[in-house]
């Protein structure tokens, strides 16, 4: 008889707890779409001309130390930048133009490096808005360009 209760319970408690166990789901979708607000500004670039100064072909000569190179990282490109930075200083310029560069080690003395800067100096002048024929010949220019698209910073005429 006890068996019996038990084994009653057992069955009323089983069939309990699977009516309880019922799966409910409820899926929702939308079409809507969340645009967010993205403001551009579109400003038509400036042109410039280049002006070499009369000042005609320079050569600079500039001295690192390993400090100097190892906080440039010792990256030739940024030791370039050092080295165009430099002479358009000593020449009042606003770049160099043709630039070729020399960077070796000094022979005379050690942990020193020379780094020679040969090009023209030279400034920017006739600032201007660019016309429809200029947009037209930055358009292709960087349609033609496709690899160096983001060497394409300014646009010189």
């Amino acid at each position: 008889m006890k068996r019996f209760f038990v084994l009653m319970i057992a069955l009323v408690s089983c069939c309990l707890v699977a009516s309880a166990q019922k799966n409910q789901t409820s899926i929702q979708e939308t079409q809507a779409r969340l645009l967010d607000v993205n403001p551009n500004a579109y400003v038509r670039p400036l042109t410039v001309e280049v002006q070499v100064t009369s000042e005609g072909r320079i050569t600079d000569t500039w001295p690192l130390t390993a400090e100097q190179v190892n906080a440039l990282n010792g990256d030739l490109a940024n030791i370039r930048s050092w080295g165009v930075f430099q002479s358009s200083r000593k020449h009042n310029c606003d770049l160099i133009v043709a630039a070729t560069f020399d960077f070796k080690s000094d022979p005379m003395t050690p942990g020193m490096y020379i780094l020679t800067v040969v090009g023209f100096p030279a400034n920017f002048v006739n600032w201007k808005t660019a016309s429809d024929d200029d947009l037209k010949w930055i358009t292709s220019e960087k349609a033609t360009n496709v690899s160096d698209r983001e060497k394409v910073k300014a646009i010189v005429k």
